[in-house]
């Protein structure tokens, strides 16, 4: 099924194309290859044949591409011996664009930490960058791959648009043997990626919480879809509870929050800001036993905390609120939020710096790296009201 909806995919962006757009596209993708291989000056390239074949173009097409890239001074071509790299290969790594990063959003902090995080690396060993923002939307993450494939393109950095499902986009980037690293990867797809233990991150927070002597534990999240990050989270939290001989009660569980900012947007309606907000006072009036609670981003957070006025809580003392990513917006809140920090520009560093390997033949395999989270403490969080801590030393756990 993917490889026929790819197909189609292909058939309609080369539906209405001319003849001349196809050969010059042929020729950056000539071009990208060439750098991407590390092809050196003198380096011979295949027949018209072979590269017709390869390209899955006409032989005359080819022709025409091979003349552009001659005419620029990229190859050297001699009858009868064949196509060669040009010793101007400085020009050839001008392609446009160079290295592409596809995020989300760029208005936040978290992802444009990861930009900025990936820019200096890449700076640093000579390549420009473009940053494609999708606004959350996955029509537009393919819109902008199928381009990328278009026009050529040394390598892409994405962030995968959360959805409920895979977008095959991101598949046909490897099948066409575009490097890739991911920073929210696919669970069941081969790829580089880079990504926060989010696991440990869910794990250490769940247990801070019952050190400072909670039993009953909330956990607050958006729908998780497919999004490792989130289950992981989810799996951190209900570890922890298990190996302190906590039960998790069913009522105390949030996980299809109808907020869809995730830790990117962060504006909205003022329509969805109340129904935001009167979902998640219903949810603490339901369990007044309920003394802490882990919110799986800090928008999440900050909602709950203003939730908690409304039903009568007061943070920090009679509740106890858990954010996660550490965005801006959990230190100045009052009260400020305690939150696992995100290490995002060190994930943007690290899958650069994979990217610049991958582009210089260094990785015999896929690479897989995971950073460690780390708890970041403020005022939302405090022991539990005197009587369940003294439940908790009587025996309760």
């Amino acid at each position: 099924m993917y490889e026929s909806s790819v197909s189609a995919m292909r058939e309609k962006s080369q539906a209405g194309k001319s003849s001349t757009n196809l050969y010059e596209e042929v020729a950056r993708k000539i071009q990208v290859d060439i750098v991407r291989s590390n092809l050196v000056p003198g380096d011979k390239l295949g027949t018209e044949i072979e590269l017709a074949a390869h390209y899955g173009v006409s032989r005359a097409t080819i022709r025409h591409a091979l003349v552009a890239l001659e005419n620029a001074g990229l190859i050297d071509r001699f009858h009868g011996r064949g196509t060669f790299v040009a010793d101007n290969k400085a020009r050839l790594a001008q392609v446009h664009g160079n290295i592409q990063i596809i995020v989300p959003y760029l208005t936040t902090s978290f992802t444009g930490r990861i930009v900025t995080g990936a820019q200096e690396v890449l700076f640093h060993h000579g390549h420009s960058v473009s940053v494609l923002a999708t606004n959350n939307c996955q029509k537009k993450e393919g819109e902008y791959i199928e381009r990328i494939l278009e026009q050529g393109c040394l390598g892409v950095i994405i962030h995968a648009t959360a959805a409920d499902y895979y977008n095959p986009w991101i598949f046909e980037l490897q099948r066409q043997n575009i490097p890739l690293v991911m920073t929210r990867h696919y669970p069941y797809m081969k790829s580089h990626y880079v990504e926060a233990n989010n696991y440990q991150g869910g794990y250490d927070a769940t247990s801070h919480l019952i050190g400072l002597g909670h039993q009953n534990i909330g956990l607050v999240t958006k729908h998780p879809g497919f999004m490792a990050s989130l289950h992981e989270r989810i799996q951190g939290y209900r570890d922890a509870m298990s190996d302190h001989g906590l039960v998790v009660d069913r009522a105390m569980i949030l996980a299809d929050l109808e907020d869809h900012r995730y830790v990117y947007l962060e504006d909205r309606s003022r329509e969805h800001e109340q129904e935001v907000m009167a979902e998640l006072v219903e949810f603490l009036e339901k369990s007044p036993q309920m003394t802490a609670v882990i919110c799986l981003n800090d928008l999440a957070a900050a909602d709950l905390s203003r939730a908690a006025r409304v039903a009568g809580r007061v943070v920090g003392e009679d509740l106890s609120i858990m954010g996660f990513d550490n965005i801006g917006i959990s230190a100045n809140l009052e009260p400020a939020i305690t939150t696992v920090n995100c290490p995002t520009y060190e994930i943007g560093k690290a899958a650069a710096t994979i990217l610049v390997d991958e582009l210089a033949g260094r990785n015999e395999s896929f690479v897989s790296k995971t950073l460690p989270m780390e708890l970041v403490l403020r005022e939302s969080c405090g022991p539990p009201p005197k009587a369940e801590r003294i439940f908790a030393i009587k025996g309760g756990g």
